[in-house]
């Protein structure tokens, strides 16, 4: 599976340890990124034969709180159906493995003002693009003294 965050070279963008976490939250993120690569090609080969072409998935988080909003699974035509029943994997499943794929490149993303985001899914030219928004508060200070 293609990402888009390749290197220039075509090698997958190696994982960068954030300076202000810890050798075991670092680690935490490399399983949660490892556990996505372990199972994402056989969701994808599950899905794939069950007609789906594409699979769209939403998220948003915050104030400590995250969710996938929505899954739409789309088929050749482009029109929504539902793979339940046809495939081994449940949707609670492929939501656990898209929260681990977002902690994993973003960890934190529900904190504070939090962030939203998508990965669509292309399981045809088998290609993950993922857009991912971090929100912030922002302000202006103006100070005067005296007249």
């Amino acid at each position: 599976m293609t990402e888009s965050n390749h290197s220039p070279s075509g090698a997958a963008a190696p994982f960068v340890a954030n300076p202000t976490t810890s050798f075991s939250l670092d680690q935490y993120y490399r399983e949660k990124l490892d556990n996505v690569r372990r199972n994402l090609p056989e969701a994808s080969r599950q899905l794939k034969a069950a007609g789906v072409f594409r699979v769209h998935i939403d998220y948003d988080g915050c104030g400590d709180s995250g969710q996938i909003e929505s899954v739409v699974y789309v088929d050749a035509a482009g029109e929504s159906l539902n793979p339940a029943g046809q495939v081994t994997l449940t949707e609670d499943q492929l939501i656990d493995l898209f929260y681990d794929l977002t902690q994993a490149r973003h960890p934190g993303w529900e904190n504070n003002d939090g962030a939203f985001g998508e990965f669509e899914w292309n399981l045809e030219t088998d290609t993950l693009n993922h857009t991912h928004n971090d929100r912030y508060t922002e302000y202006d200070t103006t100070e005067h003294e005296g007249l």
